[in-house]
């Protein structure tokens, strides 16, 4: 399976998509962004100032992510969905959760907000090595 994940830009497409929908429903105000919301001290027209550029960065982001991820799919070979999954969690845990909490606790952030931006990651990683896998 590793050769077809080379040059695979569908699933990559399709992967950053999904990371883009992921975000949107995770911080929406009725999921979680009125929370997230009040825990980094936005105002309602804080969040119109420069949402543009956000959304530049995270679909950058989201690209970054899909290529580097679709990288370690063709290094680890799953041989099934589950396993590639299991890449995109391990991932998740060794190095966005710990620097994630990490940085948090440096900076005085409150545990409420790293859960929520940590599980957005989560779930935008094990759908996007789905859909890779997948596709």
């Amino acid at each position: 399976m590793g050769q077809f994940f080379v040059d695979h830009w569908l699933g990559m497409l399709v992967s950053v998509i999904a990371a883009m929908v992921v975000g949107a429903i995770w911080y929406a105000p009725p999921v979680f962004g009125n929370t997230w919301q009040k825990l980094v001290g936005l105002k309602e027209k804080d969040m119109k100032t420069g949402v543009a550029k956000a959304y530049i960065i995270m679909v950058i982001v989201a690209i970054v992510t899909a290529f580097v991820l679709q990288r370690f799919l063709i290094i680890t070979n799953p041989d099934s969905l589950y396993q590639a999954v299991k890449v995109g969690l391990w991932l998740w845990l060794g190095f966005v959760a710990t620097y994630a909490i990490g940085g948090g606790v440096f900076e005085h952030r409150p545990g409420k907000l790293i859960a929520i931006n940590l599980g957005n990651n989560l779930v935008t990683l094990l759908v996007m090595s789905a859909i890779l896998y997948l596709l």
